[in-house]
């Protein structure tokens, strides 16, 4: 039992998360200036973004129509009257002194996410997400003793997802994060690559003792920034603040910062009050609204969630929840497996040779799954050779495996390997093993009347 589940025994964990996604429009939030990820420091700036004077902004419409598709995936409640407000803090990455973002009236409220976590269905509940700026990229170089800012990210849209705190367990908050890149990359919202960062996690961690109902002292970690370290920092701060209470200690409300290098969570600042943002309606942009007939048409165009599916796919096909799990990981991975069903193809078989025999050869190449290199059809053949016998189940990978490494098809496959398709049925070898038996016998019984000729058998 590691040292986590050794203190859940006896204490109960409260966790809620706050994630942030940057959304794949070609502009920012309040402004036409692009953004792309990886430019040179500082190119891809405007007055908006930098907060000059007397530069206003106008709303990235693009960016409402993600907002409200996230919101119809997660079946939460879309405001379609809503406001901005602005959110007072002093950092060096934010060079107007507020961030744009909303308050009282964000685009969406409630919804849930269902998770898989310990065998068992979880569903999260959300309190909200809305929309906001991104601020700047700050940098700081402790050998020189200086830090340096990058404002290209300045402003770049973001949606915030606010959870209930209802989760008890590191590990689901961790598949909670990673249900959300899922979600957000099915919807083609965002890519929500971390390394990116452009999914970004605040996750908030109180413990109590088990059957108290006083919630205990909430803490904040701030910025993480992998699936791996949401798990292993929120782990950092309950065992911080198992060890404080356990010495007669009281935990006091702080925000703490990830340490990758020592792999501790490490207090920046306690709190003594809760943050007062000054939050005021934005006067420079007016109350939005928008159009029933508008959400309906983004509604219709979303695509089956990976939830979904996996419920289809335990329920119709007798799945496990990992196994559905692991085929619903990508959109990409999901329609291959429903083009082979489509094709007829038992979905135990399919499952079994995507995730086992086409899955090895993506990873042995150190590649993400590819559908177009080997196409569903192709596979599906296969799988029918093998099922009704006419190739063994060594020579259908052998085949997988050529084919993968080539840009051939499958029927120039088999004309390479015609050999392999004269493998006889079980049927075949049966009858021409009883057909050798009784010729041994007769040899036998010629050998007993005195015949010379009993060495050639067949």
């Amino acid at each position: 039992m590691n040292g986590i589940n050794k203190i859940n025994k006896d204490w109960d964990f409260t966790i809620g998360l706050e994630i942030h996604v940057q959304l794949d429009t070609n502009s920012k939030m309040f402004s036409s200036c692009e953004y792309s990820y990886d430019k040179s420091e500082n190119s891809l700036t405007c007055p908006t973004s930098l907060g000059l004077p007397g530069a206003l902004p106008t709303i990235n419409e693009r960016a409402i129509d993600f907002a409200i598709k996230f919101g119809l995936a997660v079946k939460g409640s879309i405001n379609s009257s809503f406001s901005f407000a602005r959110k007072h803090y002093f950092y060096p990455d934010l060079p107007k002194g507020y961030q744009i973002s909303q308050y009282e009236k964000p685009i969406v409220t409630g919804g849930s996410i269902p998770i898989w976590w310990d065998n068992k269905k979880y569903n999260i509940d959300l309190t909200r997400a809305h929309l906001e700026e991104d601020a700047g990229k700050l940098t700081h170089n402790l050998s020189k003793d200086k830090s340096e800012v990058d404002f290209n990210r300045s402003g770049v849209p973001l949606i915030e997802i606010v959870t209930e705190p209802v989760m008890s367990h590191p590990e689901q908050a961790r598949a909670f994060i990673q249900r959300i890149k899922q979600v957000v990359n099915y919807i083609l919202i965002s890519n929500a690559e971390m390394e990116q960062g452009k999914l970004r996690c605040d996750a908030n961690i109180s413990i109590k003792k088990k059957n108290s109902k006083k919630l205990g002292t909430k803490t904040e970690i701030k910025n993480i920034n992998s699936f791996r370290n949401v798990q292993k920092a929120i782990e950092s701060e309950i065992k911080r603040q198992h060890k404080l209470l356990m010495t007669g200690k009281s935990v006091k409300q702080a925000t703490l910062t990830w340490n990758n290098e020592k792999n501790i969570a490490e207090v920046m600042r306690i709190k003594e009050n809760a943050d007062d943002y000054r939050y005021f309606p934005d006067p420079d942009l007016p109350p939005v609204e928008v159009d029933q007939k508008r959400i309906q048409s983004i509604k219709k165009s979303l695509p089956l969630l990976p939830f979904d599916l996996e419920n289809r796919w335990i329920k119709n096909y007798n799945l496990t929840s990992i196994e559905a799990m692991t085929l619903s990981n990508t959109a990409e991975i999901a329609s291959y497996f429903e083009k082979m069903i489509s094709v007829n193809t038992n979905p135990k078989d399919a499952n079994k040779w995507i995730t086992g025999e086409l899955f090895r050869l993506f990873n042995e190449e150190n590649k993400l799954f590819d559908s177009k290199k080997i196409s569903p059809k192709d596979l599906s053949e296969i799988i029918s050779l093998v099922n009704t016998e006419k190739i063994t189940a060594s020579s259908g990978k052998d085949i997988l495996r050529k084919l993968f490494h080539s840009k051939s098809s499958l029927k120039k496959q088999f004309s390479k390997m015609e050999n392999i398709l004269m493998i006889p049925k079980k049927s075949t070898l049966k009858r021409l093993y009883s057909q050798f038996l009784k010729k041994i016998e007769t040899k036998f019984l010629d050998l007993g009347m005195g015949k010379k000729n009993y060495l050639v058998i067949l």
